[in-house]
């Protein structure tokens, strides 16, 4: 809970923000970025009139025809009830003994869909001790961008101006340190811990080149302890930040490192998305086998599925897509070196075990290892028994056609 002053129901500011969260559990969150109809899909539309027959002589009768609308959500993030799986995730995130959590995960893997998750939960918990703020760095190339994002961060959220009785103005102005240190004091002065939720940390790469000293700074701030708790997302290329910079203090990822990798969902999570599509067994079976449960592949494929309920043409059809190919090709670029010499080497051999393909790729296994676990994890590679191959069958089909080799038969 922090080094804060007792919470107590007397104290003003407490009882603000109980009353805030008690408000919002009841109503929709009010968020800029959140598209209803994409956030909150359901399986089913309500019930709508049915006038292409009248009533059979009952006056009373009303004909209703439930339309079941596509309850898939591809491309955007999600949260409540749109939301599966990644439970021992969520619990480290909000419970775990680590105050600076990194969560490293592919393109397209749901790492925005976390971090929202986290503040939905979080703002919808009258028992928790955090006030959320969402903060995302996409674009923001030096500090002043850093300060811009902040600020419309805190304008965004309206909840977390509330909770912390804070006026936007008074924060208008500062630069990005200034402004993190004074939304800490704020918060912590109202009895809360601020848990702030960092998206598309690679962002930092750009600061480090930049403006090292703001970089140092930004850290210290981030690294207060019990006051403020930071989840961070981002891609493996975040790594560099600690490899380019010659620190004279700690490095930058100190305190978040070891990282969470976001891995795809496992079976049960998979196949209780996919129950919305009320597809048979074998339809359920075919995706998660063709996707390997990546989620923007499985979303994908079972959208389609639903309006068509022709799968082998939808396999076809997005394994031709240009879309996906797009999506696969700047999703290998973020990859390290060896990752996608790794990625390449399986493409071409099918499967290999880990000592033959470190000996095609020129390395020792003593290299490989902690790579193969970390692409393993984040659904790049699987295993069958002690051979490794690409993830899933369609980033497989990409990797060889990228390579000029010759394609395998489109599963049925």
């Amino acid at each position: 809970m922090g080094p804060s002053a007792p919470r107590t129901l007397e104290c003003r500011t407490s009882a603000k923000l109980w009353q805030t969260k008690a408000v919002l559990a009841s109503r929709p969150l009010s968020l800029s970025r959140d598209a209803e109809p994409l956030g909150r899909a359901t399986a089913a539309s309500p019930g709508t009139l049915d006038s292409s027959r009248p009533p059979d002589g009952n006056t009373d009768e009303v004909r209703f025809t439930a339309i079941m609308r596509n309850p898939f959500i591809v491309g955007s993030w999600v949260r409540a009830d749109n939301f599966f799986g990644r439970s021992s995730l969520m619990e480290r995130a909000l419970e775990g003994a680590q105050d600076s959590v990194w969560i490293v995960g592919a393109r397209r893997m749901g790492k925005t869909s976390v971090l929202k998750e986290l503040e939905y939960r979080t703002i919808h918990n009258p028992q928790s001790a955090f006030v959320p703020l969402y903060w995302d760095l996409e674009g923001s190339g030096d500090a002043r961008g850093l300060a811009e994002g902040l600020l419309d961060a805190v304008e965004d959220s309206e909840a977390f101006r509330r909770a912390i009785d804070l006026g936007i103005e008074e924060v208008e102005g500062l630069n990005v340190v200034d402004m993190l240190a004074t939304l800490v004091r704020r918060t912590v002065r109202s009895g809360w811990r601020l848990l702030l939720l960092i998206d598309e940390g690679e962002e930092f790469l750009a600061i480090a080149r930049n403006d090292l000293s703001a970089l140092l700074r930004i850290r210290r701030v981030l690294q207060k302890g019990p006051d403020i708790r930071t989840v961070m997302t981002s891609t493996r290329r975040l790594a560099r930040i600690d490899e380019r910079v010659d620190y004279v203090t700690s490095p930058f990822l100190q305190g978040f490192v070891p990282p969470c990798y976001l891995a795809p969902l496992d079976a049960s999570e998979a196949r209780a998305l996919l129950a919305r599509g009320q597809f048979s067994d074998d339809e359920c079976t075919t995706m998660i086998d063709q996707t390997s449960r990546h989620p923007f592949l499985l979303q994908l494929l079972a959208s389609r599925l639903f309006e068509s309920r022709d799968l082998a043409s939808v396999i076809g059809q997005v394994s031709s897509d240009e879309m996906i190919a797009n999506f696969f090709a700047v999703d290998f670029q973020t990859l390290e070196p060896l990752d996608r010499r790794i990625l390449e080497e399986l493409a071409r051999a099918g499967r290999l075990e880990p000592v033959d393909l470190a000996r095609n790729i020129d390395v020792t296994v003593d290299v490989l290892d902690p790579t193969l676990i970390a692409l393993r994890t984040m659904g790049y590679v699987s295993f069958d028994g002690d051979a490794c191959h690409v993830g899933n069958a369609f980033f497989d089909r990409w990797l060889r056609r990228a390579q000029a080799l010759p394609t395998p038969e489109v599963a049925s």
